[in-house]
């Protein structure tokens, strides 16, 4: 069976600032409530990931997170200049491994070529020259070697290991502590956000 990853990329009509990659979205995460490939689907949508409110932490420290709506996010990105887009368009899979939401089933797929990337247009894809380059993972010889291919397939000129911060993982995570080493880790690659007051009884 082929899974499809539809979301679209997310540009943001003002400056973009940085761009955010990530693999593609599983079948549990393209679900709301009980339908799939729901129109209102969007990036990072599964309940044990907190993504967008570690993304809250960052930007905007100062205000308590919410769980935002899609309209909401969108607003959010554009507010901050974030563009946001999977690498992977397609993946053949058994249905065994669609209930699989790790990556392991994309990095097998690539060694049998059964995967196929996201063929950015012009636009994105300049943006993706210009703009700092993050990963929602840790850096691993997989995750290294499927984004390789992403930026090869796209004629991107940068090196995966040293042009590309990786966010660790926003699944199942402490979002406090994840989201100071997103903030050091953005700055390590010049983006700067506003500093964050690290409550008491964090450490």
């Amino acid at each position: 069976m082929i899974s499809k990853d539809a979301i679209p990329s997310y540009i943001p009509k003002s400056k973009c600032k940085l761009v955010i990659l990530g693999t593609m979205a599983s079948v549990a995460a393209r679900k709301v409530g009980e339908k799939e490939e729901a129109e209102d689907a969007f990036f990072y949508h599964h309940k044990t990931n907190h993504f967008w409110r570690i993304l809250q932490m960052v930007f905007e420290p100062k205000k308590p997170s919410i769980n935002m709506n899609v309209s909401q996010k969108k607003q959010f990105l554009e507010k901050h200049g974030i563009a946001i887009s999977n690498t992977v368009s397609e993946v053949e899979i058994t249905k065994k491994q669609a209930m699989d939401p790790s990556d392991s089933v994309l990095f097998e797929a690539k060694k049998k070529n059964k995967l196929r990337y996201k063929k950015l247009d012009a636009k994105t894809r300049k943006i993706l020259l210009e703009c700092p380059l993050f990963f929602t993972s840790s850096s691993t010889p997989q995750i290294l070697d499927l984004l390789e291919g992403y930026l090869v397939f796209n004629k991107i000129r940068k090196n995966s290991k040293t042009d590309i911060g990786f966010l660790m993982t926003p699944t199942r995570c402490n979002p406090m502590e994840r989201a100071i080493g997103w903030k050091i880790r953005m700055a390590q690659m010049g983006v700067l956000t506003p500093s964050v007051k690290v409550p008491e009884d964090f450490l």
